[in-house]
């Protein structure tokens, strides 16, 4: 369903999707109005997406929905981005800036939810590519609603490349299945899904190693490797209590046993680590429109979440149990027929048992914190929305950055007892901006202000995660959509951001891997009733390299990439090929802080982006 919220919501629709020809989430989300994307390897299975100048955290400062379900880790891997075949979606969301009343923890920088196809007439689909590395991708569909109630979505998604690097070779399978019931006063449905998830990982390059063979593979990395299989099942009621009252409610079961090997450049590792995640979340609330008070929507929830991490590898085991539990209320009052008033609070406490075998043993950690919310939405007219919000925001210290998997741990051992080592981070977000609609021309502006404190951060110097001092974003995001004629559309964003450290240590500094400047501008062209053709220029401005909180090295060179796409349809039939980088730009999407093996010393390390390729697809939507 679509969020309730105050906020500016950026909506890219299934048409929007198709007419790019992308294969992946990722694809769409780049250069979109604040958002950054970091992808090690071009294809979005290990990707991340920031909003509001996250860059290097960004997995554990933006939080991702789908369909409202949370796809954010409670350790510090990223939302799994992959288990989404951008077939089964039918939009995509983005909200601008925190809303941590509504969604809690990790809804620092923005939400992200990802709305998928609900079932209608029957329907199937069949969908194969094929492209540069020997990529070959399948994805097939069948979905009905029937006139009894009962619906139903099966969807299967096989995908197998060579990538574009040395040893980067990937295999992944996404089953989902979906059984609903609709009835008179509500609906019922469930979901299971399956993915398995094999990728060689090929590790960084250095400078030299960049200009000799952007392709290769260092030797340390050759037998490097990160697979997963999930498991998700999920149980959703929507249920009418009354004439104004009504339920939803989510419990969701998700199971990722994940096996990897991760060297270094100071030798290879040989032995595999095992890494075991299982979350269970019941989030039930209630929805009332009250008429006594101008028909104001009131929203009373609560968020439980039961997370067990385990990660077994040469230092040892280390596990972390942790529970989460919040009780939130907002209302959006309607004090006037222009203008909405919207006002919440959320409560929320965190409980961790840690033991690591350095630190730590049955070790309980708690807080708690309490944040709230403002916000008003004037329509000054047909055309004119006026936007104000003030909302604070909040993450708990993730399951794995409490524990350090060097024998040198992040705080003297033994702890003392129900020692906090690290804090909650907790923010300020004040924003205002206008949006205009006319028909399908559109344009929005935005200005903002994040305060943090005590923001959390993985420090690649002494190997440890810390509590940075304050630390600023603030910067103004703008988009727009201009229908030229009623064949040729034209859509730009742009966003300005400035992200520092205003005490401590690195007060003064840049916060690492965060673009100050983010572009997007895409055209689609309908040149006749068959053909349809695409083109996009992405652009990122250069950018401190990760974990360079010193901010010592020069930074990693900002990039612009061109992309284009053709579309030919007959009957029930599409065909279209995409290129990507048409330009053959050399580039890198990613680079961190690295350390020179021999000297010690600070150099930079790189992700090298894939170079100009292709993808052909042929689509066949039948009943």
């Amino acid at each position: 369903s679509s969020l309730t919220t105050p906020a500016s919501i950026n909506v890219i629709t299934r048409e929007q999707i198709d007419s790019s020809g992308a294969r992946h989430v990722v694809d769409v989300l780049r250069g979109q109005g604040g958002v950054q994307v970091n992808d090690l390897y071009g294809d979005g299975s290990r990707a991340s997406v920031g909003m509001r100048g996250f860059g290097e955290t960004a997995a554990s400062n933006t939080l991702v929905l789908v369909d409202g379900r949370r796809l954010n880790n409670p350790d510090i891997a990223s939302p799994d981005l992959n288990s989404i075949a951008l077939d089964d979606v039918e939009r995509i969301e983005i909200v601008q800036g925190s809303a941590g009343v509504l969604f809690g923890d990790q809804a620092v920088g923005g939400v992200i939810n990802i709305i998928t196809r609900k079932p209608g007439a029957l329907k199937h689909s069949l969908k194969l590519s094929a492209g540069s590395y020997d990529t070959v991708d399948f994805h097939g569909m069948t979905s009905q609603a029937l006139d009894n109630g009962i619906n139903y979505r099966l969807s299967l998604n096989k995908r197998d490349t060579d990538n574009y690097r040395e040893h980067n070779e990937a295999s992944y399978l996404n089953g989902f299945a979906k059984l609903g019931y609709d009835y008179d006063s509500g609906a019922v449905f469930g979901e299971l899904q399956y993915i398995d998830d094999e990728l060689n990982t090929p590790g960084t390059l250095f400078d030299d190693e960049l200009a000799a063979d952007r392709k290769q593979v260092s030797a340390n990395y050759v037998d490097d490797f990160s697979n997963a299989e999930t498991m998700v099942s999920r149980i959703v009621l929507i249920q009418e209590l009354s004439s104004n009252w009504s339920f939803e409610g989510e419990l969701t079961h998700r199971d990722t046993d994940g096996e990897f090997r991760l060297s270094s450049v100071f030798g290879a590792e040989t032995e595999n680590s095992t890494q075991k995640r299982t979350i269970d979340e019941f989030t039930p609330r209630f929805i009332a429109v009250i008429p006594s008070m101008n028909d104001t929507v009131l929203t009373l929830g609560a968020d439980l979440v039961e997370s067990d991490y385990r990660l077994e590898s040469r230092f040892g085991e280390q596990v972390n149990d942790q529970s989460q539990r919040s009780v939130y209320a907002q209302a959006v009052v309607p004090v006037m027929k222009t203008l909405d008033v919207t006002l919440g609070v959320r409560y929320a406490e965190v409980e961790n048992v840690l033991t690591d075998g350095f630190t730590f043993d049955d070790e309980k950690i708690e807080d708690d914190v309490t944040v709230g919310t403002f916000g008003l939405a004037l329509q000054a007219d047909s055309n004119w929305r006026v936007l104000v919000r003030v909302d604070q925001n909040y993450r708990f210290a993730k399951v794995d950055e409490y524990t350090n998997a060097q024998p040198s741990p992040a705080q003297p051992s033994p702890a003392p007892p129900t020692t906090v080592i690290l804090e909650t981070q907790q923010g300020l977000s004040l924003e205002t901006g206008v949006e205009w609609v006319s028909g399908r021309n559109s344009a929005k502006f935005i200005v903002y202000q994040l305060d943090l404190d005590n923001e959390l951060a993985y420090d690649p110097v002494n190997f440890i995660n810390t509590n940075l001092d304050e630390t600023r974003r603030s910067g103004f995001i703008t988009s727009g959509r201009w229908q030229v004629n009623k064949r040729a559309g034209v859509s730009v964003s742009y966003s300005y951001t400035d992200a520092e450290v205003l005490s401590g240590t690195f007060k003064g500094k840049e916060v690492p891997f965060v673009a100050e400047h983010i572009g997007l501008i895409s055209t689609d062209y309908q040149v006749s009733e068959r053909w349809l053709l695409f083109g996009e220029l992405q652009a990122i401005s250069d950018r401190v390299f990760s974990g360079d909180f010193d901010n010592v090295l020069d930074k990693l060179p900002g990039h612009g990439v061109v992309n284009v796409r053709a579309q030919y349809d007959i009957n029930n039939f599409s065909f279209s090929a995409r290129v990507n980088n048409l330009l053959d730009k050399q580039y890198s999407d990613i680079g961190q802080l690295g350390t020179d093996p021999g000297t010690f010393a600070s150099r930079p390390a790189y992700f090298p982006s894939p170079e100009i390729n292709f993808l052909l697809t042929a689509a066949w939507n039948f009943r």
